[in-house]
């Protein structure tokens, strides 16, 4: 855990909890250097969307299986 006087060791670690590589981390990093703040929010709210993106995706494959779980279940009790 970075200690909290270390600014840049607690961005980091907060971009890498978020899913970041070490690419995209150096990308924030430079960013909040140049003080391009507007681009970097854009950054951000273009991963946090392909995240959310992979949420519904996999939310749309779970239900999938449940619904195949379910008709299976059905098509057994019939027999």
């Amino acid at each position: 855990m970075a200690l909290a006087t270390d600014r840049i060791a607690v961005i980091t670690e907060n971009l890498t909890d978020a899913g970041f590589d070490g690419n995209g981390v150096t990308e924030c990093l430079k960013m909040l250097d140049n003080n391009e703040v507007s681009a970097l929010q854009k950054y951000l709210a273009n991963y946090r969307k392909q995240l959310l993106d992979s949420v519904h995706n996999f939310n749309k494959q779970i239900d999938c299986l449940d619904y195949f779980t379910y008709t299976l279940k059905k098509s057994m009790e019939v027999k």
